[in-house]
Parts: structure tokens; C-alpha cells; sequence
């Protein structure tokens, strides 16, 4: 028999972009304001490109339109800047964009070359360019507001890598990181790093995962109990699932929403349909949604919501 999907496993309950969220819920999908609801994923209508490119860079004219195509990793492996020499007009696809950047999607993909990241924002720096136009949100105008707004964009990135490497080679867990690693405060107030669509602590976990594996160094965790055993002593321990649903009450009450989640997840991992178990953690997730500003942390909370309603 198939386990029954409590909407935590298998990311169905979930989804960073908020596609099914009814209009009063929805916001946004992170970097457009519709991303996903109106235009779903499709390879329907693709065309394939007539020309590609070997290397760092490429140089070329279309109707007489003097242009370089840089090949510059970050976003996804394929990012290719468009550089007009002549206008100095630089078009830089997804490595920048007016938010902290997504380096470790919710959404299940790998996390993103962060040290390749920062160099193709050298690279771009280095054109100094009159006008930037980003794969998402306005166009940034001025040989120096450019330079300023992709030097913080930078200097954000590598200030969460180093903090995040130098904490790894000290031994500390993710858990751990997630406390300490912060953006210094001039940067935390620069408004392309605002944490609307990526996350620092998101940006953490990933690094720490990419380079030093699943393992926090914790031994007990190498091989641990099931979540449905732990669940079962955590809750022999404080006396059954009704004291564990009413404490989830209580905590909900008070405004300790992460920690009502939680502990409805002790009775969900041994009973998957218990309804006031599912409710009250619809409603920690709903409140928690409602506290994000990051728009897919917010979108991921809400809809997993969602999916427990309408699911019980």
C-alpha cells in the first residue's frame, strides 16, 4: 500500500510558486507577479537555437547590432549575458535581479555555483555598463548606480559564502549556520538584497550541502529512528496524541506557530489522517505564510495549507 501523502514528503502539498493559491492569498511567485498561473511550464513551441557557442564568449552582429554573448554561470549553468559594446547596454538574464538571489530553491533543484556566480558579477562589473537590463523586474541606469547596485549584489553572495565556509571548517551544523550567517548590516539594508525571492538561511543549507555533504558531524544522526518511531516515543513520552494535539493548541494560541507545526507533525508521522492534527497545522503553516516576506517561502507555507484542507 502507498504511504499517504501528509504534504511533506513529496512536495505535492507544496509549491514555491503559489500556482493554485486563490487570488486573496496570492502576491506573487517571487519574480513575476503571475509566474506559473497564467503561463505554466511547457516545452510546448520550442525552438531550438540556430547558432551556439563554445567558451567564455561569443562575438557577432544581428542586423547590424554590434553584440557579445558571455557566458556567465550562476543562475542556471547556461547564463548568457548580452553585451551592446556600442550602446553599453548589458542584459544579464537571471544573475541579477532586484532581491537576494535564489541559490537554493525550495522548489528541488540543486543549489546554484555560487563561486562561479560571483564571477560572472566581476565580469559584468568590469564592462562597466550605462544600462542594466535584468531577466526580471527594471532596468537600472548610470555607469554608477550600476556599479554599485552589482557590486553589493556581489559582495552579498560572497559574504554568505565565506561565512558559511569558514563556519563549515569549524565544525558547526546547518542548524548552527542558519543562526549566525547574516549579510552585514550595510548590505541587509542595500534594496537588491531584500529577501523577497531567495533566502540567506535557504542560501546556507544549500552551500552547506553542496560542500560538505548530508552528514552535520552529529553521530547520532548518521544512522537515526524513523520519523514515525521517534514520533511514536516522543509521544509515549508526554502522554498520547491528545496532549500533543492540545499543547499544538496551546502553542498555536500563543502565537509559537513553528512550534504548533511541529509538534502536529509528531501525531501526522504516526496517524497521516488525523484531522484536528492536519487542521491545526493548516493553520501554524497559514499564520507563517503570513509572517514571510519572502515571496516563496510564503507561497510554500500557504499552499502546503491548502493542501491539508483540502485533503484531510
Amino acid at each position: 500500500m502507498a504511504k499517504p501523502d501528509t504534504g511533506r514528503g513529496k512536495r505535492e502539498g507544496g509549491d514555491a510558486f503559489g500556482t493554485s493559491l486563490p487570488d486573496d492569498q496570492f502576491i506573487n511567485a517571487g519574480t513575476q507577479l503571475e509566474y506559473g498561473r497564467i503561463t505554466p511550464h511547457t516545452r510546448e513551441g520550442f525552438l531550438p537555437p540556430t547558432q551556439t557557442f563554445d567558451g567564455t564568449s561569443k562575438k557577432l552582429a544581428v542586423a547590424g547590432v554590434k553584440m557579445e554573448l558571455i557566458h556567465t554561470p550562476g543562475e542556471s549553468d547556461e547564463n548568457t549575458a548580452v553585451w551592446l559594446p556600442e550602446q553599453k547596454v548589458l542584459l544579464t538574464g537571471d544573475d541579477f535581479l532586484k532581491t537576494f538571489p535564489n541559490i537554493a530553491p525550495l522548489r528541488g533543484l540543486p543549489t546554484r555555483p555560487v563561486e562561479k556566480w560571483i564571477e560572472s558579477l566581476n565580469r559584468m562589473i568590469a564592462l562597466n555598463a550605462d544600462y542594466v537590463i535584468p531577466g526580471h523586474m527594471q532596468p537600472v541606469s548610470g555607469s554608477g548606480a550600476i556599479k554599485n547596485a552589482l557590486t553589493a549584489y556581489r559582495d552579498g553572495i560572497q559574504s554568505v559564502w565565506d561565512q558559511t565556509m569558514d563556519g563549515i571548517a569549524k565544525g558547526m551544523t546547518p542548524d548552527e549556520l542558519v543562526q549566525t550567517v547574516k549579510l552585514p548590516a550595510e548590505l541587509a539594508k542595500n534594496p537588491y538584497l531584500q529577501e523577497y525571492y531567495g533566502s540567506v538561511a535557504f542560501t546556507v543549507r544549500g552551500i552547506f550541502a553542496q560542500q560538505a555533504g548530508w552528514f552535520d558531524g552529529n553521530a547520532t544522526h548518521m544512522y537515526p529512528l524513523t520519523e514515525k518511531d521517534r514520533a511514536t516515543r516522543l509521544l509515549a513520552m508526554t502522554g498520547g496524541k491528545i496532549n500533543m494535539l492540545d499543547s499544538a493548541r496551546q502553542s498555536l494560541a500563543s502565537g509559537e506557530y513553528q512550534w504548533a507545526a511541529e509538534q502536529t507533525d509528531y501525531v501526522l508521522a504516526v496517524d497521516p489522517h488525523n484531522a484536528e492534527a492536519r487542521k491545526l497545522k493548516a493553520d501554524a503553516l497559514t499564520a507563517l505564510g503570513g509572517l514571510q516576506a519572502n515571496a516563496t517561502a510564503r507561497n510554500y507555507y500557504l499552499t502546503t495549507a491548502q493542501y491539508l484542507k483540502k485533503n484531510p
